[in-house]
């Protein structure tokens, strides 16, 4: 903790003044339509285990009784049996001497299935050692009807802390008039039901073929911020200060991966973002790779700098730095500001228990999406809700793992994460009504692409912008008419689509290596989006965009 701020002097950069904007003059910030590919959506499959068994797809079905303990059978709990048994949903229990059970979800194709559980009590803390015994106190066997694959699925939870959660336990099974079996182990068994994702074995931006075309919204108007082409400008953040200037973070360095001369750097503009002197230095710690650096100004005049593991105050407009400080999760695009004027902080806890269970063999960490509070500018933190966990696996990311989380304040309505799904690339967001008391459950949005960032605007609807990657390359924005529920991708706004460099054109950077957006909206209405990018064989450098959103 610091009594005081630290003041750290902004050592400016020798560089180039960046006066050119791209393929836009000045003012010109009104969007044109334009048509692109749309690429086909594969469709999931939900099976609730009370709907399997009132359908007649789970036998024998004499071995499970409903609202009723038996042994010998299982338990399907429903919300509307006896009060000592009812749930808030269908819940599947093993009951003692519980026979295998043959599940068929008439199925054709390879498909991912993942399993929506409760993790229930290890019997231990979670920072305690794990016992033999305490493994997996939730755990069931899945296996095809013809013995071709089987797995074991199982979770742990804390003695005062159970929660539900989606994991992965079953990949690429080929499901051709296949059924699944449900084996009691003798352990407990807390499962809702089945989600069917069709196989993915190329990457997002390799997948399907662009079958059709669609309309959607063009940006033309943009500002390139600071470029060079020994240098690599990535994960930027923006801030509107209140004497107008717009300041700019992001990282420095000469490659996307971790690296110890990583620093973050500042560039300000005095004229509405049309012109950007040289960069200065804000945050460069020892052997340390400073990165996924956020900025913005509090209602008090205080403006937060954060990077991925710390966060410094600034009381002069940005232009000196107290000391870093820790904060208690990362998340890209840093915190935000609650109503009551405290900052308010969504992002990955990236621990909450190591060995929770195992994907395809290897180990999987539970981490969180989860708020935390401060009211003293940083020095403290408090808990302010956990959204949902969610599963690390070192490896490839053949799983889906809800990363990079934002979290949005809908002032007096909602908090909202955002949060990105490699996987299969599609945004995914999760609402509270009451301050993060409660969560609703994880909608899947049709606004494909990461990871997000989140803005009210003045006129009540909510932005959310996000890298594109895949072709046509570039930067991309919906948006939201009730708080995050329904995005209109009808009217999707493309920022950049002239993102990667053409087959056969030598390149210093992958065609992915782009993104990161972040925005805000300006006093006349027009919204500036702040992203790193790379086109013709570039480098990455920053850019922004202006533009004006649709009528609503």
């Amino acid at each position: 903790m610091i009594d005081r701020p630290l003041s750290i002097r902004l050592v400016p950069m020798l560089s180039t003044v960046v006066l050119a904007w791209a393929a836009g003059a000045q003012g010109e910030s009104e969007l044109k339509q334009v048509q692109v590919p749309q690429y086909p959506i594969r469709t999931e499959v939900s099976r609730d285990v009370g709907e399997l068994v009132a359908s007649g797809a789970v036998e024998p079905r004499s071995a499970v009784s409903v609202d009723e303990p038996k042994d010998g059978c299982w338990l399907l709990r429903t919300p509307r049996g006896p009060r000592e048994l009812r749930w808030y949903r269908n819940l599947l229990n093993a009951r003692p001497g519980s026979p295998d059970l043959t599940i068929d979800p008439k199925l054709r194709g390879t498909y991912d299935v993942y399993v929506q559980i409760r993790a229930v009590d290890a019997g231990r803390t979670p920072d305690g050692e794990l016992k033999p015994e305490d493994a997996v106190p939730m755990a069931f066997g899945l296996e095809l009807d013809d013995g071709s694959r089987r797995e074991l699925v199982g979770a742990k939870g804390f003695p005062a802390h159970h929660f539900d959660l989606e994991v992965l336990a079953c990949h690429a099974w080929p499901m051709d008039g296949r059924k699944l079996i449900l084996r009691d182990l003798g352990r407990l068994v807390y499962l809702y039901g089945f989600r069917f994702v069709p196989c993915v074995t190329a990457r997002p931006a390799e997948m399907g073929e662009q079958d059709q075309k669609v309309t959607r919204w063009l940006a033309t108007d943009h500002v390139t911020i600071v470029q060079e082409p020994d240098k690599h400008f990535a994960f930027p953040g923006v801030a509107l200060l209140h004497n107008g200037d717009l300041a700019v973070v992001y990282r420095e360095g000469t490659i996307h991966g971790v690296e110890r001369i990583g620093k973050v750097s500042l560039s300000r503009s005095v004229d509405g973002g049309r012109t950007w002197p040289p960069r200065v230095t804000a945050l460069d710690r020892p052997d340390t790779d400073d990165r996924d650096p956020s900025i913005f100004q509090m209602s008090d005049g205080t403006v937060l700098l954060t990077s991925a593991d710390c966060l410094l105050t600034s009381t002069d407009g940005a232009r000196t730095w107290s000391e870093p400080m820790p904060t208690p999760v990362f998340g890209p695009k840093g915190p935000v500001e609650d109503e009551e004027g405290a900052i308010l902080y969504g992002g990955l806890r990236r621990v909450v228990q190591r060995d929770f269970t195992q994907i395809r063999g290897r180990p999987a960490v539970l981490q969180a999406n989860a708020v935390y509070r401060s009211q003293d500018k940083g020095k403290s933190w408090q808990p302010a809700g956990t959204a949902t966990y969610t599963l690390y696996v070192k490896g490839p990311l053949d799983y889906v793992w809800y990363d990079e989380p934002f979290l949005g304040v809908v002032p007096n309505q909602f908090w909202v994460f955002a949060v990105r799904v490699d996987l299969d690339g599609f945004a995914r967001v999760i609402r509270s009504p009451d301050r993060g008391r409660t969560w609703g459950p994880i909608l899947k949005t049709p606004v494909w692409g990461y990871p997000q960032h989140l803005l009210p605007l003045k006129d009540g609807r909510l932005l959310m912008t996000y890298g594109y990657r895949r072709p046509p390359w570039g930067v991309r924005a919906c948006l939201s008419h009730d708080g995050g529920k329904t995005w209109d991708i009808e009217n999707e706004i493309i920022l950049r689509m002239d993102g990667g460099t053409p087959e056969g054109q030598e390149r210093k950077v992958g065609d992915a290596d782009l993104g990161y957006p972040v925005s805000v909206e300006l006093d006349d209405g027009t919204i500036f989006t702040v992203y790193y990018h790379n086109t013709a064989g570039s480098n990455c450098f920053i850019a922004g965009t202006f533009w004006r959103a649709p009528s609503p």
